[in-house]
């Protein structure tokens, strides 16, 4: 597809398909050790900064193919807000997936502290990517779209009636090493896996730069705020460890920067300095009533 077309699709449809941006092998690669990170230890880590424990796919992250898209849509500024590592194991369900059961993600979706609330404005502010490491197929419970929702203007989280009003699904099929990208504010849904396989993806979500993503971070002034308000926080985005930072490429660090732990850990008397170097490094000049002018 040209970039027109992918853009286009994503216009109307709120979605487009992005084949073969992993080759059959580094597929392969990315599925072992996604799967064995996923699976270490006594539970398993569904974090959204899943990066952390993972880097298998990080080189793969500003390709070309994709970045061209995520300029075009978010700016040159646009950056990496979260990421995670997701399998979805076989279950003995015989029966095909209902209809219904749609949802969006952050900060469109209806739930926790932090979301758009009510009608929801016509301007793409998150650009999600299912990473495929397996082939996505109606047995394996392939990601279902509702094309065109992005442009309802609601998201169905909130809102019983919307779940039931049975928009067209379409359920995704590609093969490993195939990138799906569609628009935050799209309908979307997991389908049950019916295989004899794990099916294995990564969820990675673009944003512009302006995008406050604060009240996702662990023990920030917004996260704890709407703790004390009672809400419950929109998931947990911890911060990216500056020596998992430091392994990635230059295009990459570019779209990370913002994450880093040593970015936002401050002492106090960094704090001090930030606060009072700024304000003293203003000049003042006294116009001719003798006012006191800062600029």
């Amino acid at each position: 597809m040209t970039l027109e077309e992918k853009l286009l699709s994503l216009k109307i449809e709120g979605f487009y398909l992005e084949e073969s941006v992993l080759s059959p092998t580094q597929a392969a690669e990315a599925y072992a050790s996604t799967k064995a990170t996923l699976q270490e230890g006594s539970g398993r880590i569904f974090g959204s900064t899943f990066l952390n424990h993972n880097q298998c796919l990080a080189p793969y992250l500003a390709t070309p193919q994709i970045m061209e898209v995520v300029v075009a849509m978010l700016g040159s500024s646009a950056r990496i807000i979260s990421t995670s590592g997701n399998l979805r194991e076989p279950t003995a369900q015989a029966e095909p997936d209902p209809a219904g059961g749609l949802h969006v993600d952050w900060p469109w979706g209806q739930s926790g502290g932090s979301y758009i609330e009510g009608q929801l404005p016509d301007v793409v502010i998150n650009l999600t990517t299912f990473w495929m490491l397996t082939e996505f197929s109606p047995q394996n419970g392939a990601t279902i779209v509702a094309p065109g929702t992005h442009q309802a203007g609601k998201n169905p989280n909130g809102y019983p009636e919307l779940k039931q009003a049975g928009p067209t699904e379409y359920q995704v099929e590609a093969a490993a090493g195939s990138v799906l990208v569609f628009d935050g504010r799209l309908w979307h849904k997991g389908g049950t896996n019916r295989s004899a396989s794990d099916r294995v993806f990564w969820g990675v979500n673009y944003a512009p730069w302006w995008l406050n993503c604060h009240a996702r971070r662990p023990h920030s002034v917004e996260h704890r705020i709407q703790t004390q308000a009672g809400h419950t926080p929109s998931g947990h985005w911890p911060y990216l460890r500056s020596e998992v930072y430091e392994l990635f490429p230059p295009p990459v660090k570019q779209l990370l920067g913002h994450w880093v732990d040593t970015e936002w850990v401050m002492s106090k008397a960094e704090a001090e300095a930030a606060i009072w170097g700024f304000i003293l490094s203003v000049v003042f000049h006294q116009d001719w009533r003798g006012d006191l002018i800062g600029f």
